[in-house]
């Protein structure tokens, strides 16, 4: 891999801490207690949304006539590059084919948000549009100005223009031999009409199937990932992981290490624990860190309990506070009706790991005037800022060349291999690549959080649900300390998390309803899972929901469209749809049952899942087939949406069935696909979606929103089929309850 041009970054100057803060989106209230800090403010997660202007760069026209994008979102199987695609396409009236899709570096374009929660086509479809119709009106406008003609005696046609007079013009007609054009290049008199917006019903490239190229590339092993990234010259390092979460070196003796074969240098730095080596060869790193001598001081955050177990422990605490508030309506103390069902239940899942296919890697090469790393991440700038803050170095000298990445699912934002290989670099004069292993990929990264439940809920003979009390415990989610330094960690716990809390808000609406939770900071690092919160919220709400409906005798469905909450209209045809789909109210056999359960994902996409599952003789489960039906706006490429929607119902699955980490204290035992119960293709249900575009409604988030009701699905289908109801996930982790 040859190393390209130290291209200058166009980041802004130096910020204030509150400037920056502003910037990249972090809360008002954070950046009160910030501005009162002292020290370096620690590089943060970009966050903010792009403004149109930034677009600029992304979309060029070459000489030949072909179209590069620079897709500012990154490739971890999600495909929103293959969307954003077939709108340059749209714009340009040209085929998507024609189009180049190019990875920026970190220097060949201003900074971009990071790419998660299912935002790239919701948040992306307005600059990318923005800049490809900019780019056609400038070339319109040089067309006019070549055939000296009006703009609106320049019409379209596929790949350039047709003139009033019949001739015709190709894009290519109108660049210089060499000359490559951005969009903005030419000044319009006034912003571009945009295609992408006033086609509806009769797009060119939006809407219609476009297969991702890369796919043959993926299943021949020709794609280059993280770990395919070489240099000349390049060496291999490897650094000393702690045992717990914490955990910091109290001493080191590396002098055995550095007389091993191959070995080039150890690179100790106790103030920062970090203890590492650098050798020519792959397989000789291994060998060599197990031959340095450390010994490991447990941080004050060692505990024997489980992570589980540290929030358990103040759930059950007999007056228990909660630190925010989410909802509060009427009167949450009105006692229960004589007539009307109350109940109470309690709800609980647990750690979950990303278990992505391929473990992290990353590259470095520390050079005097400039650094470059290759590596996977889903936030680029962050890594690039954070190894410019490791090695004080300005953020210009620090060019990142992002690669695909073999799955993510929230837990590819930090690189911690690309950081320890720019340290290694700079202290060995040579590239250093640093490899992860399986077992550090479980141990090393962050996890989803644990949940605990419980709400009280009343239902009366109509049907209306008038009482509504829900309290819940888990760890912070975006404010995760896999992030933020400890030492902040006191201002960011002022906060409420809003992952924690994602999905926490019912769609249904209530006479009278208190939601309070607590984001309690626990001993392992906790962060996004895909979805966050929705998941695991949903499961609650949608099981209880089922509860109330059972209780009362009246049909689940029927109790989800009658307390629809004003603005969640869109999910009862997503609801009725997926009902539709199932043949809901059908009978079913002994031992079999339909669950239904529906969720709308941070308030934008309504989703609805029914699943169909039988119980065998011997009380095992089975999820026979999961019917689907998502309203996620205007659809831009419907095979990867439905292809997505069907991954995370797998996700959902796993989750229900079997997906646990297992902790010993706050050290991981779970460290292997050996341990970790994901969903075997022999468990994989059938897999029916539907997808509902409400006319003129926009993109919005397609990448996750699906898992949200899942397990609660399966988990009611249980509760039809006669197995009890399962108030716990993983579902084989207990019996099932009474109720």
């Amino acid at each position: 891999m040859n190393a390209p041009e130290n291209i200058t970054d166009q980041d802004s100057a130096r910020l204030t801490r509150r400037e920056f803060l502003v910037k990249t989106g972090w809360s008002a209230a954070g950046l009160t207690v910030l501005a009162s800090c002292s020290g370096v403010l620690p590089a943060l997660p970009e966050r903010a949304n792009p403004e149109l202007e930034d677009a600029a760069a992304w979309v060029q026209m070459l000489p030949g006539g072909q179209v590069r994008f620079y897709c500012p979102r990154m490739e971890m199987g999600q495909g929103p590059s293959l969307g954003l695609v077939q709108v340059v396409a749209e714009e340009l009236n040209i085929p998507a084919a024609m189009i180049e899709r190019a990875v920026p570096a970190t220097g060949q374009v201003v900074p971009f948000k990071m790419t998660v929660g299912s935002e790239s086509i919701e948040v992306f479809f307005d600059p990318v549009s923005y800049a490809a119709a900019s780019l056609r009106e400038s070339l319109r406008l040089r067309a006019a100005q070549k055939f000296k003609l009006a703009a609106t005696d320049i019409l379209d046609r596929q790949g350039g223009f047709t003139l009033a007079d019949g001739r015709t013009a190709a894009y290519t007609d109108l660049l210089g031999e060499t000359e490559i054009l951005e969009a903005g290049d030419d000044t319009l008199a006034a912003p571009p009409g945009r295609y992408a917006l006033t086609r509806r019903g009769r797009y060119n490239s939006i809407g219609k199937a476009f297969t991702d190229g890369d796919i043959e590339g993926i299943v021949t092993g020709k794609t280059r990932f993280s770990r395919d990234a070489a240099l000349p010259d390049m060496a291999h390092g490897g650094v000393l992981m702690p045992p717990d979460p914490g955990a910091r070196l109290k001493s080191v003796d590396p002098s055995r290490a550095e007389k091993m074969p191959g070995v080039i240098a150890a690179v100790v730095d106790l103030s920062e624990s970090f203890a590492g080596i650098v050798a020519e060869a792959a397989h000789q790193v291994g060998p060599a860190l197990d031959a340095i001598k450390a010994r490991w001081e447990l941080g004050d955050s060692a505990s024997t309990l489980s992570p589980a177990d540290e929030i358990r422990a103040q759930w059950e605490a007999p007056r228990r506070e909660f630190e925010h508030e989410l909802l509060s309506e009427g009167d949450i103390g009105k006692p229960a009706a004589k007539d009307g069902q109350r109940i109470t239940s309690r709800y609980q899942s647990t750690l979950l790991a990303h278990a992505a296919m391929e473990p992290r890697a990353g590259l470095a090469w520390v050079q005097k005037d400039k650094v470059q790393v290759w590596c996977g991440t889903q936030a680029p700038f962050f890594i690039r800022n954070r190894i410019a803050q490791i090695l004080g170095r300005g953020r210009d000298q620090v060019i990142l060349h992002p690669m695909r990445m073999g799955g993510g699912f929230g837990g590819r934002v930090p690189c911690q291999p690309a950081e320890h290989a720019a340290i290694l670099s700079a202290r060995s004069g040579r590239p250093v690549k640093v490899q992860w292993s399986r077992e550090d990929e479980f141990r090393q990264n962050y996890f989803q959080p644990p949940y605990f439940h419980e709400i009280e809920a009343e239902v009366t003979p109509e049907g209306k649900i008038s009482h509504w009390r829900h309290d819940f415990m888990s760890a912070p989610i975006i404010f995760t300390s896999a992030a933020i330094p400890e030492n902040l960690w006191w201002v960011f716990d002022m906060l409420a998390d809003f992952g924690t809390s994602r999905g926490a808000l019912p769609p249904y609406a209530f006479e009278n309803a208190l939601i309070r939770y607590s984001d309690i900071r626990i001993p392992v690092p906790t962060g996004a899972w895909r979805g966050l919160g929705a998941a695991p919220n949903a499961f609650a709400i949608e099981s209880m929901v089922d509860e109330l409906a059972v209780k009362a005798g009246i049909d689940p469905l029927q109790l989800r469209l009658k307390n629809l909450r004003p603005g969640i209209e869109r999910l009862g045809p997503v609801l009725k749809q997926a009902a539709k789909m199932a043949g809901w109210g059908r009978p079913t056999a002994p031992g079999t049952g339909l669950g239904l359960a529906g969720a709308v994902y941070r308030g934008k996409t309504h989703v609805a899942a029914v699943a169909e599952v039988r119980i065998g003789p011997d009380q095992e489960l089975s999820v026979e087939k999961v019917w689907c039906a998502q309203d996620c706006g205007l659809v831009l490429n419907p095979d990867q949406v439905e292809q997505q929607i069907i991954g995370n119902v797998i996700w959902g699955c796993g989750m229900a069935l079997g997906e646990e980490m297992n902790f010993k204290g706050t050290r991981p035992e779970t460290d292997n696909f050996d341990g970790y119960q994901l969903l075997r293709q022999a468990e994989a249900p059938d897999v029916e979606v539907a997808l509902i575009q409400p006319p003129g409604a926009p993109p919005v988030g397609a990448g996750e929103p699906a898992i949200a009701p899942v397990a609660a699905a399966i988990t009611n289908a249980v509760h039809a089929a006669g197995g009890g109801r399962r108030r716990r996930l993983p579902i084989g982790a207990g019996p099932p309850e009474q109720g």
